[in-house]
């Protein structure tokens, strides 16, 4: 029997193995931003686990052993549940979420690498990708944050987490790679939330007592109140071969209690702002982008003006 053909058509739930079929995103799920993997990525891979299970199932498999059972912490090829064990706010519209992982194990994550939400909302799943802002080495638990849109869907399903729920994570994914000292010189380029996996980088390089490579995080954002994870960049900023300058489009001086030490520059990152405070040499300089679709566009514009080609830059 042909499990392709078997469960074709309009069926949602197979009758035999009362297992759902995963539903089929909208196109306005997907972001036509080339992410990896795209929400159709992850249908199509669901739902030939689907039809494979189901067609497992009716040549005698064992229905009670699940792809979970055998799997390690976390998988690309299955959702696993992680229970929500605190949230903080970081912001007024973003939040720390901190999730248990059982047996005081790690996720194993390579430095890079994203994982992916899934919720459900008006009756249907949809899948998002974050990427953990804890270290890498970190046991027992992860650490993600996450902004709240007011009308976004998986926005209107994290609004009702409480702490002792169990959500479901997916991965890891993600083409960024990363060796001891492979670039000289490293300048992230991040605004808002993209600041997650310029943090999962810093870190990892930091922590590696063999590592000569410099590191520049150029991070902009609205106002200073809106500088994600402030007490992990302060710690960061402190390390030898690490520099960290805000760009602030819609503050000011006279409105900023700064912390001392800081570098601050009072406009929008523009790519004038971004050439003076480039000191590299950008012949031996990686250049990393991570932001929102506008923000990452005049980036990638500003870096090739600036002589940059597409195997010196990375976008996450």
């Amino acid at each position: 029997m042909d499990s392709s053909i078997y469960l074709e058509g309009d069926i949602t739930v197979c009758e035999d193995c009362q297992v759902e079929k995963p539903s089929e995103p909208l196109q306005s799920d997907c972001c036509g931003t080339g992410c990896t993997p795209c929400v159709f990525d992850l249908y199509e891979e669901d739902l030939r686990n689907w039809r494979k299970h189901c067609f497992d199932n009716h040549q005698g498999g064992n229905l009670g052993s699940t792809v979970s059972d055998v799997l390690p912490v976390l998988t690309p090829s299955a959702f696993t549940k992680f229970e929500l064990v605190k949230i903080t706010a970081l912001s007024e519209d973003t939040n720390l979420y901190r999730f248990k992982i059982p047996d005081c194990r790690s996720l194993g994550l390579s430095v890079g690498r994203h994982i992916v939400l899934r919720g459900k909302h008006e009756g249907r799943n949809i899948t998002r990708q974050y990427t953990p802002v804890s270290p890498l080495l970190s046991r027992g638990f992860f650490d993600v944050f996450i902004k709240i849109y007011p009308n976004g869907p998986m926005s209107q399903y994290i609004k009702r987490w409480e702490v002792g729920q169990l959500m479901e994570w997916r991965g890891p994914y993600g083409h960024f790679t990363y060796t001891l000292n492979k670039y000289k010189h490293l300048v992230l380029l991040a605004a808002g939330t993209g600041l997650a996996p310029m943090l999962q980088v810093i870190q990892h390089i930091v922590n590696n007592d063999e590592e000569d490579t410099t590191v520049q995080l150029i991070y902009a954002s609205k106002m200073y109140k809106d500088v994600l994870m402030k007490s992990m960049l302060d710690e960061l900023g402190s390390y030898w071969n690490v520099t960290i300058i805000y760009v602030l489009s819609k503050d000011s001086k006279e409105n900023v209690k700064a912390r001392y030490g800081d570098q601050i520059r009072y406009t929008r990152l523009t790519k004038s702002i971004l050439e003076k405070e480039l000191t590299f040499d950008l012949s031996e300089t990686y250049f990393v982008v991570c932001g929102t679709k506008s923000f990452d566009k005049d980036m990638i514009k500003y870096l090739k003006q600036l002589g940059i080609n597409d195997e010196m830059y990375f976008k996450f």
